[in-house]
């Protein structure tokens, strides 16, 4: 959409806090190679009212030595109503793919990856709130 980053495999990842937006992940701290993927929660905390749309579900990507390496699993899913009040969390699900971008599906390797969620709302008014960040490490073992 709009006002939203762009994630390319390899590209070197920039934390972004958009508009007030902190998020929190609580996922697993640990994988199996063979695993798929992980699923887990994350907490998005912002310091001032929003009410808008945004992807039911948080976009979640593995990082290592500061590139994407994981790309979030598409959503097809429509945007759904956000009323986020000052200071209180909202949780949503969230999913990362423990398939490699770069190697045309072939698992990760074994290693600590960095955790990284990306939410976007968009308000009813205003620009659109988007965090990127670290949430957590993964390892693969």
């Amino acid at each position: 959409g709009a006002g939203v980053t762009g994630l390319r495999c390899g590209q070197q990842i920039q934390a972004t806090a958009g508009g007030g937006l902190s998020v929190a992940g609580r996922f697993p701290g640990a994988a199996t190679a063979g695993e798929l993927k992980v699923a887990g929660r994350v907490e998005v905390t912002s310091t001032a009212t929003v009410r808008g749309v945004a992807a039911p579900h948080a976009d979640m990507f593995l990082v290592t030595a500061g590139r994407v390496v994981t790309l979030p699993a598409p959503q097809d899913a429509v945007g759904v109503r956000w009323e986020l009040a000052a200071g209180v969390p909202k949780s949503v699900p969230g999913e990362v793919t423990l398939v490699s971008c770069e190697s045309a599906g072939e698992r990760l390797g074994p290693g600590t990856y960095e955790l990284y969620a990306r939410i976007a709302v968009f308000p009813d008014n205003g620009q659109v709130l988007e965090f990127i960040g670290l949430v957590g490490t993964l390892d693969v073992r």
